[in-house]
């Protein structure tokens, strides 16, 4: 006992260090975040007045609707506060008319190219609406935004925010660093279900795969908060994943007060765990269809907070100018939110397909 002891004094002085120095912001910005070089674009349409998106391909630009034969829609949802822009967020939209929605909060290495791929997989396969969305500082914003621990996590409570003026039934479904915003979103909302894939418990588990227990330094700190969701949560891992060890999933299912289903991956690492996800006869899809599908899933509760973000919110179809959306806002704590009655373009997303 006298070792554990010593061993969590050790770490809560090392986290303490590290933050103390400001170490943890530049682990946060330089190690945690690392947004890839934007692969798409989004652009104004001028046959559609609406907006398009395109992937690069072999130095070739292409449209989505190349991809896909699903129905989709692209928009950006933006937040102003206080006359600068804190979220800047481009969307795709994918329906194959459900009354259930899952939105998809993607990893590290991803931008809205890839998660868009991934999106229009899952609808297709699930038969349940996508929302695909890009963080801030991310894609078309990496030049002009910085993400950060709150920033994800605001940006999934905006698309949230939107979300439930259509749906009844909301999934939240975050892969590796997607994960955190959607644990924290959950803990904030009642929502219909809970999907991670290959989580982090926190950021002090990836530096020290050894440290069991959690400093109130910590950041991105999944397991603090998992306890506080009351909706089910599903949660797959990698049993060779090396980025993410699978003891961040075991803790994490421990620490659940609802778990649905703990999924071990046999010999997935952390880039190919959404394979699992993607074939029929494995034991990650039957749970995730149970979960969707389960006869006791509750609809979402349309809160006041729910209401009064989306008044501050603004559903652009029209992409503006690149200076419009730069920030300079060092954002690490939560801003008040203020009701405003400008809902600009809501018809363009709440409109059902």
């Amino acid at each position: 006992m006298q070792n554990n002891n010593n061993k969590q004094v050790r770490e809560s002085w090392k986290m303490s260090l590290i933050n103390k120095f400001g170490l943890s912001e530049v682990i946060e910005h330089n190690l945690i975040f690392q947004p890839p070089k934007p692969t798409y674009q989004i652009k104004n349409c001028l046959e559609t007045n609406g907006l398009e998106f395109s992937m690069q391909l072999n130095d070739n630009w292409i449209n989505l609707n190349q991809f896909c034969n699903i129905q989709y829609r692209v928009s950006i949802l933006k937040q102003i506060d206080n006359n600068v822009v804190v979220s800047y967020v481009p969307i795709i939209h994918y329906s194959c008319n459900s009354d259930k929605v899952i939105i998809l909060s993607h990893s590290n290495a991803m931008d809205l190219a890839y998660a868009s791929r991934w999106g229009a997989k899952i609808c297709e396969l699930y038969q349940v609406d996508v929302i695909c969305y890009d963080y801030s500082g991310y894609g078309i914003t990496k030049k002009t935004m910085k993400p950060s621990e709150f920033t994800i996590s605001n940006d999934l409570s905006n698309v949230v925010a939107l979300a439930q003026h259509q749906y009844d039934y909301i999934f939240l479904w975050g892969y590796s660093i997607g994960s955190y915003p959607t644990v924290q979103v959950a803990t904030q909302f009642s929502l219909s279900g809970i999907i991670l894939q290959a989580p982090l418990a926190s950021l002090g588990r990836i530096i020290d795969n050894r440290n069991s227990f959690y400093s109130e330094y910590d950041k991105f700190s999944n397991q603090s908060i998992i306890n506080q969701i009351t909706a089910p949560i599903l949660i797959f891992h990698g049993t060779k994943d090396s980025i993410i060890k699978i003891n961040h999933s075991e803790q994490l299912s421990k620490s659940c007060q609802n778990l649905f289903a703990f999924i071990r991956v046999e010999g997935a690492n952390h880039n190919d765990i959404g394979l699992a996800a993607d074939t029929e006869n494995s034991e990650v899809y039957k749970q995730i269809k149970e979960l969707l599908n389960h006869q006791n899933i509750l609809p979402i509760k349309k809160v006041f907070e729910l209401s009064l973000k989306f008044d501050n919110l603004i559903i652009l179809d029209q992409i503006e100018e690149q200076t419009f959306y730069k920030s300079a806002l060092p954002i690490q704590e939560k801003k008040e939110i203020k009701k405003h009655n400008e809902k600009q373009g809501c018809s363009l997303f709440c409109t059902k397909f």
